[in-house]
């Protein structure tokens, strides 16, 4: 319990973890997006497949965009109201570390993954 009330000062952790995050989570997001562009055809998404039938896919697809947006959004803030104290650095990055898996999420949700060859 010593290591959480250690409150010596970490800044540079405290800056350095949402920038990075800030950075990194849409690039990986993208790079996850783009492996899944390559083995999906043209055609709607996958996660419009019930959508296609109303013409709803748009709507579908703008709707789980913005769910995994604004979670992700919302723990990147969480990093900034988290205190700078040493302690505290293990918290910063398991927070950090769930935003960047919320946006990788969404090209996850959005491709099929199977591979199709015809």
């Amino acid at each position: 319990m010593g290591w959480l009330t250690d409150r010596r000062r970490d800044v540079a952790g405290w800056l350095v973890t949402p920038l990075f995050t800030l950075v990194a989570a849409p690039v990986l997001a993208c790079a996850v997006g783009l492996l899944g562009n390559v083995g999906d055809h043209n055609g709607p998404p996958a996660l419009c497949k019930e959508a296609v039938a109303d013409n709803m896919c748009e709507e579908t697809s703008l709707g789980v965009i913005g769910v995994h947006v604004a979670i992700s959004g919302a723990l990147w803030l969480l990093l900034w109201l988290i205190p700078w104290w040493r302690g505290l650095r293990a918290a910063r990055v398991l927070v950090a570390i769930a935003a960047t898996v919320v946006l990788v999420l969404l090209p996850v949700r959005m491709f099929d993954w199977s591979i199709r060859y015809f």
